[in-house]
């Protein structure tokens, strides 16, 4: 049976798991700390070091400039995030539905 209903998705300022439910904002909050899952200390670093890299997204010197990363770079870390959602899909278990806005994201915000 779900319980918690969140949402995987990179935002800008370091947060990639996000509660949808009461449930979940009760027990997690709206952007969830990594840590505060009940996931292995290896996700906690990986999705950690993704919220991380992903800050470099934005040229914050004028973040409406395109991205300075290159097609590659946004294709590998789609690729790499959406590793890390199944992994984090298999940690959580059932009691947890995970929507993956990542999985086709083109623009990446």
């Amino acid at each position: 049976m779900i319980k918690y209903q969140l949402r995987f998705w990179f935002e800008h300022g370091g947060i990639c798991v996000w509660g949808m439910n009461v449930s979940a904002k009760d027990t997690y909050g709206y952007p969830i700390t990594n840590r505060k899952l009940p996931i292995s200390s290896d996700l906690v670093a990986e999705l950690d070091a993704m919220e991380d890299e992903y800050g470099t997204y934005l040229d914050w010197s004028c973040p409406q400039d395109p991205s300075p990363w290159t097609a590659e770079q946004k294709l590998d870390f789609l690729t790499r995030a959406n590793v890390a959602y199944e992994k984090l899909k298999d940690e959580l278990g059932e009691e947890y539905e995970i929507t993956n806005e990542v999985a086709g994201s083109v623009g990446m915000g």
